[in-house]
């Protein structure tokens, strides 16, 4: 059965919003263990909304080097 990302970002946002560990999307209940593991699954929803409709994912890294 595929996810519904929209429901479950929707959850996610607002149970981060509102301080709860518990969400409920497509009729499943889940308590995450902390807000840090709560941002991890909005975080994983979000990519694979993007990698859905087609957008790359992208990094990006800078960095600078010093000598004296």
């Amino acid at each position: 059965m595929a996810v519904n990302y929209d429901s479950a970002i929707e959850a996610l946002e607002t149970a981060m919003a509102s301080g709860t560990l518990e969400v409920e999307y497509d009729g499943k209940r889940v308590k995450y263990r902390s807000q840090t593991e709560l941002l991890s699954a909005l975080s994983y929803f979000r990519s694979q909304k993007r990698a859905q409709a087609g957008v790359p994912a992208v990094g990006v890294s800078i960095g600078a080097v010093y000598r004296s």
